[in-house]
């Protein structure tokens, strides 16, 4: 989620253009003009293991969305092991921690560890950053946590490419995405406000990087597209990290807004309620929102403290899907960390990290190899089934068409921690036809 670097230590491209499938780059460009490097083509060593190799941040600010991307994909490789592994293979899972040299984690876990698939990330400004590292690499790259649209935008025509000319397209032929990312999130909130509450006085508090601020355009130009005819009253970003937010809240709440739109996640949740509860603001306005707020983490620091009846959202919820394989997962996440410091039930980023190690798993049986292209053609318009039900990953774009869910804080969901969860929940998609109406007369990329 962190910001985008805008040093131009992203901006090498190899000429290629951003959104050309890499079958069909390389069919185009002939043998000689393909980036290679050695040990880039992943094969498990060639004997009868296939590895994983996953980058995500697990130390500082964003541990805790890091850590539990972690622990969902180690439930997956665990449970496909047990069952035989990828065709007959074991899945060896190697997890690095961004650090100050994330594209030297990436360079490490293939060329190295000889890494036939890889996960992450937790940064969109690393994901970013790390475009022309990706695509140098050739190996599959699936994210997993990252908000930003901008990975997954092909059409570099009508919004640019971004690591060509400050474009905001930057899809890539071999990076992948099975979380709902922020044009879809802020999609769903909007469209919920539109429904519930009709034209409403709206401020904003979000933190002061790229991910806080997209959202909160987003939400407006997808509130304006469907015509709520809101009145944005305020908006405000305290820092990420910030341990003092009362002056931004104290600036939402003198401007009398009916409804209060919030981008935080992980421990900014925790400091935005301790702080708007002790400055009143729940007891000044109809309702608060939340992106990806919706983290058990979160509310169980919280306790008591969390209000009920407000809406977050999140990229999943574990109540809020109901078919055997999500039941499977949860019993398997609970089974797993019961009784650790990992609380048993799986965050926001849960299902996205789970699904793409099974998404692999189809893509690399149905190719019957680890060939990059090869699993590549068979990621490209695939039809997963998973705990978010069922859903496709675009041949274009290469974003996955999971829902968003939206849900009611209370203290009388069904978790295994003192806080609240979330009921009545609904799920929200978004399909690239309706974004694109609704984004019209802004310069915002559907992403999907």
């Amino acid at each position: 989620m962190l910001d985008k670097n805008t040093d131009g230590s992203g901006t090498e491209a190899n000429g290629r253009r951003a959104g050309v499938r890499r079958r069909d780059f390389l069919a185009a460009a002939g043998t000689g003009a393909a980036v290679t490097f050695a040990g880039c083509i992943g094969d498990g060593g060639g004997d009868d293991t296939i590895t994983l190799g996953a980058v995500y941040l697990l130390s500082g600010v964003a541990e805790q969305l890091g850590a539990s991307s972690r622990a969902a994909a180690e439930v997956a490789v665990k449970q496909i092991n047990e069952d035989g592994g990828i065709d007959g293979r074991e899945v060896e899972a190697i997890f690095r921690d961004h650090g100050e040299d994330p594209q030297g984690q990436m360079r490490s876990l293939v060329q190295e560890e000889n890494a036939d698939i890889m996960l992450g990330l937790t940064s969109s400004g690393v994901t970013l950053n790390s475009g022309p590292t990706i695509e140098q690499l050739e190996v599959p790259f699936t994210l997993t946590d990252i908000g930003t649209p901008f990975p997954t935008e092909p059409d570099v025509d009508t919004y640019g490419n971004y690591y060509e000319d400050e474009g905001t397209a930057a899809a890539l032929p071999n990076l992948f995405r099975t979380n709902a990312n922020t044009s879809t999130n802020t999609y769903a909130i909007a469209k919920w406000i539109n429904d519930n509450y009709g034209s409403a006085r709206i401020a904003n508090l979000g933190p002061d990087y790229a991910y806080g601020q997209q959202c909160w355009d987003y939400f407006k130009a997808y509130s304006d597209g469907l015509g709520a005819g809101h009145e944005y009253v305020a908006s405000a970003f305290p820092s990420l990290g910030a341990s003092d937010m009362t002056p931004q809240i104290n600036q939402v709440l003198d401007a009398d807004p009916d409804l209060v739109f919030t981008s935080f996640w992980a421990g900014d949740v925790v400091t935005f309620v301790q702080q708007a509860d002790e400055q009143g603001l729940f007891d000044e306005v109809d309702d608060v929102f939340d992106t990806i707020g919706s983290d058990p983490n979160g509310f169980a620091a919280l306790g008591d403290t969390m209000p009920e009846g407000l809406h977050y959202s999140g990229w999943y919820w574990g109540s809020a899907f109901d078919n055997d394989e999500n039941e499977a997962f949860l019993e398997a996440y609970r089974e797993e960390y019961e009784d650790t410091d990992v609380i048993p039930y799986p965050s926001f980023t849960g299902g996205s990290s789970y699904a793409a190690v099974y998404v692999y798993k189809e893509a690399i049986e149905a190719a019957g190899s680890t060939n990059p292209d090869d699993i590549i053609s068979e990621m490209e318009g695939m039809e997963f089934t998973g705990p978010r039900g069922t859903w496709t990953i675009d041949p274009e774009s290469h974003q996955a068409s999971a829902p968003t869910v939206i849900g009611e804080t209370s203290m009388d969901a069904d978790v295994p921690y003192d806080g609240v969860g979330l009921t009545n929940t609904e799920t929200y998609t978004l399909d690239r036809s309706t974004a694109e109406d609704l984004l019209s007369g802004s310069d915002l990329p559907p992403g999907i």
